[in-house]
């Protein structure tokens, strides 16, 4: 783990790329309704996200390195399920 700065750095860094791929989906005339869950659902994963990192200091401090490990594996599976549907929602259109 580089840093907590960082690991909240890279949530918004991934999340902001999945919804400007949402906001090219858009430009390019896919269903809005499908893009606007996909992006709800990804901001709201951001929150949570966030707040796991900030909760981060009331853990153990030898238990630290783990939590903070595993919130990046599921802020990488919350990024990739969301550009799978995004992907998904491209084939399925085209």
């Amino acid at each position: 783990m580089a840093s907590i700065r960082r690991l909240k750095k890279d949530i918004d860094c991934l999340v902001f790329a999945v919804i400007d791929d949402s906001l090219n989906c858009l430009a390019v005339g896919k269903k809005e309704d499908a893009i606007s869950e996909i992006v709800q659902n990804i901001i709201d994963a951001r929150n949570v996200l966030r707040q796991r990192v900030n909760a981060g200091k009331q853990v153990a401090k030898a238990e630290r390195k783990a939590y903070y490990k595993t919130i990046g594996k599921d802020l990488i599976a919350t990024v990739d399920g969301a550009f799978t549907q995004l992907s998904e929602l491209v084939k399925k259109e085209a």
